[in-house]
């Protein structure tokens, strides 16, 4: 009985063996005519959605920096854009202030008469900014400016003489100056008067209470009925005062000017 037990057991184990032995030899003849083939396309489509959400993550990662660096970039490139339009701004500003000077230098040049010989001067300082109605100009030897030579305005209107010379700059003293005294005429009446300086472009002048004059009389430089020094305003008078006061202004703002004319002696 022991015997045949152990053949049933001995018999079990060699079909086993068969079988394994049948199992890898099939295994590897499907290897050898392709059959694998069979398994690769069970392996790719199982795989394929995995590596469809690998690339998609991927690409999402791609995405996402490639949308910083093309904002950073667009900020870069508005901020350039911004600052070109700040200096294009900024030059035609410089171009309307240019164009207005040369606009304002050409009227003025219109003005003056070609037989006197005028000298240019931009002004470097004003009465607010330099001794009391005086003007600083730029020029002076360097010129040829002398003491004494008169300043027009506007080529036609005489505001002052010059005070000091220096090497390339001048003081001019205008009419106005306080204390300072003018002769001028009254047009039509052919009475000769002085002018006060009293500051700020304002004069004063006192005359027979008998002469009339009107407001906005314009007052003359002695010999010139074309070179106003300044025109009338305020009348001061008392009833028993023989003697009236008048006060008079620039017909120029000297606040306004950007070239005088010097014309020499």
């Amino acid at each position: 009985m022991t015997h045949q037990y152990l053949d049933k057991k001995q018999i079990i184990r060699r079909k086993k063996i068969t079988r394994n032995i049948i199992g890898f030899g099939i295994f590897f003849i499907l290897a050898a005519i392709g059959g694998m083939s069979f398994f690769g396309g069970v392996f790719n489509f199982v795989g394929n959605p995995v590596w469809k959400v690998e690339n998609g993550i991927k690409k999402g990662f791609n995405n996402v920096g490639y949308l910083f660096q093309t904002k950073s970039s667009l900020s870069k490139e508005n901020q350039n854009l911004r600052d070109e339009n700040i200096g294009i701004s900024l030059s035609m500003i410089d171009y309307q202030i240019l164009k207005k000077e040369n606009e304002d230098l050409k009227e003025t040049l219109g003005r003056l008469p070609k037989e006197n010989d005028f000298i240019l001067g931009n002004i470097l300082t004003k009465p607010n900014h330099s001794p009391y109605d005086t003007l600083i100009i730029d020029i002076g030897n360097d010129f040829g400016v002398r003491v004494g030579d008169m300043v027009y305005a506007n080529g036609n209107i005489p505001i002052g003489n010059v005070n000091k010379v220096y090497e390339k700059t001048s003081l001019v003293s205008l009419f106005s100056n306080p204390g300072q005294k003018t002769e001028g005429f009254i047009n039509g009446v052919n009475a000769s008067i002085e002018l006060t300086g009293r500051g700020g472009g304002n004069f004063e002048m006192i005359i027979p209470m008998d002469l009339s004059i009107e407001n906005g009389t314009a007052i003359y430089m002695p010999g010139s009925t074309s070179l106003v020094l300044a025109k009338t305003g305020e009348i001061i008078s008392t009833p028993t005062d023989p003697f009236k006061k008048i006060i008079l202004s620039s017909p120029v703002n000297i606040q306004s000017l950007k070239w005088v004319q010097v014309i020499k002696n």
